[in-house]
């Protein structure tokens, strides 16, 4: 059995790729250490992250995202045992999409609308969503062939 939490939360209005990146190198480093994998989305300023491992370790991980400045606003939308991992290759999965008008999708965009969940205010709600964009992003993983994560300087 595998222990796995996700999240979403606001990044912080002056994110950069810069910033993304160094996120991204700084999970990878502490990830595989500690036996977690993942995956990171950040759809327009929201990120919803999966992670997976012992529950001890992904429970120690997330405490220590929960002061990371540069998001806020967590709202924990899963944590259950699962028989295997979703990601097991990557201690890190990254994918950023980008919405350049507001319901006009792009090649990028995500099978759900990101507007609805970052306005929904209730948690039960926001928790729902959570199976959905696992999928999504299991899909993603698949797709990629589960060789790995892709390069970090993607833009949409």
């Amino acid at each position: 059995m595998v222990f796995q939490a996700a999240y979403l939360s606001a990044a912080h209005s002056h994110l950069s790729d810069t910033d993304v990146r160094d996120i991204l190198l700084a999970s990878k480093r502490n990830n595989a250490p500690a036996g977690i994998s993942g995956m990171l989305l950040l759809i327009d300023q929201v990120f919803f992250q999966v992670l997976e491992g012992d529950k001890a370790a992904v429970e120690a991980t997330l405490a220590r995202i929960a002061r990371d400045p540069r998001h806020s606003g967590i709202i924990h939308v899963l944590a259950a045992e699962r028989p295997e991992p979703h990601f097991p290759d990557w201690s890190m999965g990254f994918e950023k999409f980008v919405y350049r008008e507001a319901g006009v999708p792009t090649p990028d965009a995500a099978p759900f609308d990101i507007a609805d969940i970052t306005r929904n205010p209730s948690v039960s709600a926001l928790a729902g969503k959570a199976p959905e964009l696992i999928s999504f992003m299991r899909a993603l993983y698949r797709g990629r062939d589960m060789r790995g994560a892709p390069v970090l300087d993607r833009t949409a």
